[in-house]
């Protein structure tokens, strides 16, 4: 093979070009390609911790729907209990259901006793002392229509004895003495 011959002046223009090709890479790399590959690398960890800080916040997120559904069924049942256990006595109220369950039963209350009020941790128990009379059935329908209430009563020192039906209310049958006891709520 021939040997390629340069001129001086060819050789010359070769190692400035390899030169520049150089020093173009070394610039091309230390002011455009490193900094790149370095914000990339920087980059990536921001993308890891942030994947990581999302995933954490859906995590949360659900929790919180959890626990947002689980503070709506507590309002949900908190109203339910305060409605069987209000915080007011309302004793006219208390006094027209009893009376108005009485009628609607065909009982007859001879005798309504509201008696001292007792406390019973978080709320206080307020007890009535109650005489009526009407037919055994009746009256068991009478209490339990009472427990049945959305309000809570309670039975309590039930006395049965038999009773003489009259002329008026022929369908008596049993005279009944019993405490009547509702509840109200003290807080805490």
């Amino acid at each position: 093979m021939d040997k390629i011959k340069l001129s001086k002046e060819q050789i010359q223009q070769i190692a400035a070009a390899v030169m520049m090709a150089a020093l173009g890479s070394f610039v091309y790399f230390k002011y455009f390609l490193k900094p790149n590959l370095e914000s990339i690398k920087k980059n990536k960890v921001k993308v890891v911790e942030l994947t990581k800080r999302v995933e954490d916040l859906e995590k949360r997120a659900k929790k919180r729907e959890r626990l947002l559904a689980e503070i709506a069924e507590a309002e949900s049942a908190w109203t339910a209990l305060r409605a069987k256990l209000p915080d007011t006595q309302n004793m006219p109220n208390i006094l027209q259901v009893i009376t108005q369950m009485a009628r609607k039963h065909r009982v007859q209350v001879s005798n309504i006793n509201p008696m001292s009020a007792s406390s019973a941790g978080l709320y206080d128990e307020i007890p009535f002392g109650l005489s009526i009379t009407g037919s055994y059935h009746d009256v068991a329908l009478f209490m339990e229509t009472m427990g049945k209430m959305e309000r809570i009563f309670h039975t309590r020192n039930l006395s049965l004895s038999r009773a003489s039906p009259t002329t008026e209310a022929p369908w008596i049958s049993v005279s009944v003495s019993l405490t009547l006891v509702t509840y109200q709520y003290k807080g805490g």
